[in-house]
């Protein structure tokens, strides 16, 4: 496979860095450090494999900066072995893997964008009267579009296709349009092929919309037709007689020097009150976000290094004390993962970002965790990535105050399912 690193993307990359004021740059060099002495690492170890928590974005920004002084690039192409880190990262310069050159792009776009002021936040959110009985279809990190010949369709093309027969009455997707978020990317890789329910569809924001200043996220995508329901804002509530779900934003207010990674509702209060609004409603509440509230492992809240659990204790400190939403999806971690319940409520935890970007198994981190009941670890038989696990969707069915929880495969299987609190019914424990 060839390893080609598109100069224009360089050219790029190093204007903008020029751009930034010695400031921005002192706050985005340790990171960028950081993910360039894993790179190195992991060429001199191939045990040292990266994981999710570095964006690949970076892994290669430093050679970049310095016109690959130490060979990085050169030593990639030729010495890279492809491998399953053990988060499930396929490490390789294949597309959508750890060193894929494409990556470069949302680190140039990002870094153009640092210096421009984001999209003005939308503090109006809408609160939609859903029915009684209504089947809400979920699918994080969806929009990379159809990059594989007809012949092998992508893993995002083969979830829609089994999703649109269900018949949902909404569609959400969880965030995630790549590399980047711009204009082309929503249009073409969301708007123009996201599955729409028979009520509508919904869209969260993500870390890779913001790299684009979140711009076209608010003013394309949220203003288009598919998207009409959310009327411009990007969190919301869906409320009927039992349930009260609602959608943050987890990106918007996230850490811009860090790429968006740890979620945030920020700090200025507007997000938690409207929680707080829908929480005091008295009905059961499933909360939906980008990013992670738990670690992979689901050991504790998901902390930035030396830090608290912002977007955990964000979330929880809308409800009375020792309270919490009775469920919580969120994506942004490219897996499907169901936890044991959390805390003193016992918050029921799952991860559906698993609707498109190719990932190996997570087994190495997941299996024999007491705090996770199920992950999707079964093979795609892709002839084009031999180490990738199947890719999916969610599907929540409530119906009055009972709710019926669906994992589906891009194959339309269901390997996972539970109805409101009982015993799991499972074919593949992940285990």
């Amino acid at each position: 496979m060839a390893f080609t690193v598109n100069p224009v993307t360089v050219g790029r990359i190093q204007k903008a860095w020029n751009n930034l004021s010695e400031e921005q740059k002192a706050q985005i060099q340790p990171f960028v450090t950081e993910a360039h002495q894993q790179t190195v690492a992991m060429l001199q170890d191939s045990r040292k494999l990266p994981d999710d928590k570095t964006p690949h974005s970076l892994s290669m920004l430093h050679s970049i900066l310095s016109n690959d002084a130490d060979k990085i690039l050169e030593k990639i192409s030729t010495g890279l072995k492809p491998s399953v880190a053990s988060d499930g990262t396929l490490v390789g310069i294949g597309k959508f893997e750890s060193h894929d050159p494409g990556w470069l792009e949302a680190a140039a776009v990002w870094l153009e964008n640092i210096p421009k002021p984001k999209t003005l936040f939308n503090t109006a959110p809408a609160t939609i009267r859903i029915p009684n009985t209504v089947r809400i279809a979920l699918a994080g990190d969806w929009g990379t579009g159809n990059w594989r010949p007809p012949s092998n369709q992508s893993p995002a093309l083969r979830v829609s296709a089994h999703m649109t027969p269900l018949n949902p009455d909404i569609t959400i997707h969880l965030g995630d349009v790549y590399s980047s978020g711009t204009s082309d990317e929503e249009q073409h890789l969301l708007v123009d092929l996201w599955p729409k329910g028979k009520i509508g569809a919904l869209a969260l924001n993500s870390n890779h919309e913001m790299y684009s200043a979140s711009e076209p996220y608010f003013n394309l995508a949220l203003r288009s037709s598919l998207f009409h329901l959310q009327q411009g804002c990007s969190y919301f509530a869906l409320e009927n007689d039992h349930w009260v779900i609602v959608g943050l934003d987890s990106a918007y207010f996230s850490d811009e020097s860090k790429l968006y990674m740890n979620g945030s509702l920020g700090n200025n209060g507007q997000q938690i009150d409207f929680l707080k609004e829908q929480v005091a409603k008295k009905k059961p509440v499933i909360v939906l976000t980008h990013h992670n509230g738990l670690l992979q492992d689901g050991s504790g809240p998901e902390k930035p290094a030396g830090k608290d659990a912002p977007l955990w204790d964000q979330v929880l400190s809308a409800f009375p004390q020792g309270g919490g939403p009775r469920y919580w999806y969120w994506a942004h971690i490219h897996a499907a993962i169901t936890y044991a319940p959390q805390g003193p409520s016992q918050i029921n935890c799952r991860c559906a970002g698993h609707a498109a970007v190719p990932q190996g198994s997570p087994a190495q981190l997941l299996k024999n965790k007491s705090n996770v009941t199920w992950f999707e670890s079964r093979p795609a038989n892709d002839p084009l990535i031999p180490q990738r696990v199947l890719n999916g969707f969610a599907m929540l069915t409530l119906d009055g105050d009972h709710i019926h929880e669906e994992f589906y495969d891009e194959n339309g299987e269901i390997p996972w399912q539970q109805q409101s609190e009982t015993k799991v019914i499972s074919r593949e424990d992940g285990s």
